[in-house]
């Protein structure tokens, strides 16, 4: 969700308690909401406030329709790519993505003991690719961790077609390597 889309978010949702805050104060006064129904006619029957009221109006419904588009969209099924090929369409999910970038952040053999990747829409059509990794305690983190983002951007790059915006590698936990035992 971008800032534009927080902003529009805040704002209804900054609306939308204001009307509920006038809503139980009525619950709790009977005479509230005559007192609100006569404020609101006297409003409309002017002119320059009826239009401003139609204006308010029309722009809570803007946010509504925002709101609401945002928010179905939003979900992992719209972020998936669809390729054109002369025989058909290729659509790579998400999940396929995320696949690649885990598989490709492991076989790079830099002491990863575990790992989880996330993909998101960046600019123009490219991704981002967000990694959280669980180390071994004998890694060069900052040599090793880019030698990581440069094998998963080339690796979703030349799998999918898809441009890879910027890859991201956080570093949750460091363990320590336990030597194994065997009788």
């Amino acid at each position: 969700m971008n800032k534009g889309q927080r902003a529009i978010l805040v704002l209804f949702s900054l609306i939308l308690s204001v009307v509920s805050v006038i809503l139980l104060a009525g619950f709790f006064n009977n005479k509230f909401y005559s007192i609100i129904a006569i404020s609101l006619s006297n409003l409309v029957t002017d002119s320059v406030f009826r239009w401003l009221f139609f204006a308010g109006l029309l722009i809570i419904i803007g946010l509504s329709v925002v709101v609401i588009s945002s928010a179905v969209l939003s979900g992992r099924l719209s972020r998936t790519r669809i390729r054109q090929t002369d025989i058909g369409y290729v659509d790579i999910g998400v999940d396929a993505i995320e696949s690649i970038a885990l598989n490709s952040a492991k076989s790079a053999q830099v002491g990863i003991k575990s790992a989880k990747a996330h993909a998101s829409s960046g600019k123009d059509d490219a991704i981002r690719i967000h990694l959280n990794a669980v180390l071994y305690s004998n890694v060069e983190v900052p040599a090793m961790m880019a030698k990581v983002q440069e094998r998963i951007k080339k690796d979703v790059e030349r799998y999918t077609g898809i441009s890879v915006e910027s890859v991201t590698v956080k570093v949750s936990r460091v363990e320590p390597v336990v030597a194994k035992v065997e009788r």
